[in-house]
């Protein structure tokens, strides 16, 4: 076999082979970018820069001018955004925010925090509240916003802190 024989051989062996491993290596990349998109591309799963006004315009939760450490993050989904703010409130505060709300709250057994509450909780700098001791918890559903074709579902998760203070996690979703 020739040298040149022997060089179309290994090229008509390796031409092949590279061009599966770029259509794979393609395919990958072409799912990651589906699957975690850009921060602020307005595609659905990407996160969005708002101000802390749209989060609780959006969730229809707004701390007292009182709270400290508010945290806040806003995904758009395919049909359904969400947002997640987290707050704490000085003692003393807490009947009054539940009073505005208008809603009860009990224990959450086994602090019952689904997996992207908590994705969005951890994208907002908030504190985990899975590591904060005995959540209580309450929800509500509010009516649409002008311009919005659906209701609000929200979800409030409340930790009592040491000093006396209240640490609260609020996740809020679109709702057919």
């Amino acid at each position: 076999m020739t040298r040149k024989q022997r060089w179309v051989l290994l090229l008509a062996i390796v031409a092949p082979l590279a061009l599966v491993g770029a259509a794979v290596g393609g395919l990958y990349w072409l799912r990651e970018w589906d699957r975690h998109p850009a921060p602020d591309s307005g595609r659905p799963g990407s996160w969005m820069t708002v101000t802390s006004e749209f989060v609780m315009e959006f969730s229809r939760v707004r701390p007292p001018t009182s709270a400290g450490e508010v945290h806040w993050a806003y995904q758009k989904g395919f049909q359904d955004d969400a947002a997640y703010l987290s707050f704490r409130l000085p003692p003393g505060e807490e009947e009054r925010f539940l009073a505005d709300l208008k809603m009860t709250v009990k224990p959450s057994f086994e602090n019952r925090v689904d997996s992207s509450a908590l994705t969005g909780f951890q994208r907002a700098g908030a504190p985990d509240p899975k590591a904060a001791g005995p959540l209580r918890e309450g929800s509500f559903l509010a009516e649409p916003l002008p311009g919005h074709n659906k209701r609000l579902a929200a979800t409030v998760w409340l930790a009592a802190e040491a000093d006396g203070g209240t640490r609260v996690w609020v996740d809020a979703g679109d709702s057919p």
